[in-house]
């Protein structure tokens, strides 16, 4: 029970820290993707919610998260967990768009091994779109899938259930 109240607490706290860190963000559309990708790798909360957009909304893996602090309680953890055992090689990217939106559109083959020792290998499509925020870009909409049900299953079983 007291964790259950700790745990928006610590989210409200990392997005504080985020946001005095959000004019430090990229200034093209895919610096947002792979700084987020980055920090996520680092498992640093505070960073990877610097390159989001306070109007966030995450699709994974058939679930959707609404809004940034949803996703901070729910995935994120998962997310870096995954970063950090698993190597992201882009394959290709194409990015479009005009004015405050723009879209990167990313293909990743990820490797590694799972805490379980099984090998990961797969391919990963992402779709982020982003919006200019001032003189830098950050993530208002991600989007991911697989080609690996086994993988999807896998990791639906890591996330937070939302507060």
């Amino acid at each position: 029970m007291r964790s259950e109240r700790v745990r928006p607490l610590l989210v409200a706290a990392s997005l504080a820290i985020a946001g005095a860190a959000w004019g430090q963000v990229g200034k093209l559309p895919a610096d947002a993707v792979d700084g987020f990708h980055a920090a996520l790798k680092r498992k640093d909360t505070a960073g990877a919610l610097s390159h989001l957009d306070r109007a966030l909304v995450v699709f994974e893996f058939g679930t959707t998260d609404p809004t940034v602090e949803a996703y901070a309680l729910s995935h994120l953890p998962g997310d870096m967990d995954m970063a950090a055992i698993a190597d992201w090689t882009l394959q290709a990217r194409r990015v479009g768009g005009s004015g405050n939106e723009r879209w990167v559109l990313s293909t990743y083959r990820i490797s590694g091994k799972r805490p379980d020792g099984k090998a990961i290998d797969q391919v990963m499509l992402e779709t982020a779109i982003v919006r200019r925020v001032g003189e830098s870009f950050r993530i208002v909409h991600l989007h991911w899938s697989s080609d690996k049900n086994d993988f999807q299953s896998w990791a639906q079983t890591k996330q937070r259930p939302a507060p």
